[in-house]
């Protein structure tokens, strides 16, 4: 059964709550297995969204039907953040995968941690962008986790965001708009600014 909280997770990962929800959020995430499934599965949507032109988004949102001749029903803040939250994810999650349906996947690379905790993270290049799966070990239990990429042009993009859970293993999905030939380096920073570890090419 899916939780009806499910889709203030895909809020919580765009970043789009304030301080309060936040920290329900995460303390809902620590009992609910459906919740912490949602949560890996909407950890690209930061990414992705670089990825897809803001005209093509507002392409896909349906015109709104014209309001009956009643009293308008106020919604609330939190509702209609949520309702964005949705609008936005099914809109990405829907031209995402058109494109990837449209083009085959290419070679795949791994990178692994130069310092900071144990991390390797397999970098897929895409018509899109970069496909990143990362494998993580030594993590702290309850910590709230984003990764960002580092294009060598000194752009910067958040390709996921999560929360970890009791364990201190995590497997995370992630992606950004840079190509993989002009990504320098990966880093897997806390919601407090705290880099934990760093990723560059093997070569390098």
């Amino acid at each position: 059964m899916t939780c009806p909280e499910t889709i203030a997770i895909g809020a919580y990962v765009l970043g789009a709550l304030d301080t309060a929800e936040r920290r329900a959020t995460e303390e809902h995430l620590s009992t609910c297995e459906s919740c912490r499934e949602a949560l890996l599965q909407f950890a690209p949507l930061p990414g992705l969204l670089h990825a897809v032109p803001l005209d093509d988004i507002q392409a896909e949102e349906e015109p709104e039907p014209t309001p009956p001749l009643q009293l308008p029903v106020r919604r609330t803040p939190r509702r209609t953040l949520l309702a964005a939250a949705a609008s936005v994810i099914l809109a990405v999650a829907g031209l995402i995968g058109w494109q990837v349906l449209d083009d085959a996947p290419q070679a795949s690379v791994t990178w692994t941690a130069t310092k900071g905790i144990d991390v390797a993270a397999k970098l897929t290049s895409q018509p899109w962008g970069t496909d990143i799966q990362l494998r993580m070990a030594e993590l702290r239990p309850g910590e709230s986790c984003s990764l960002i990429v580092h294009g060598a042009d000194g752009t910067t993009e958040t390709a996921g965001w999560w929360a970890t859970t009791s364990t201190y293993q995590a497997d995370v999905p992630a992606s950004t708009s840079i190509p993989f030939r002009d990504i320098d380096r990966l880093e897997v920073v806390t919601a407090s600014g705290t880099v934990l570890s760093t990723l560059t090419p093997e070569s390098r």
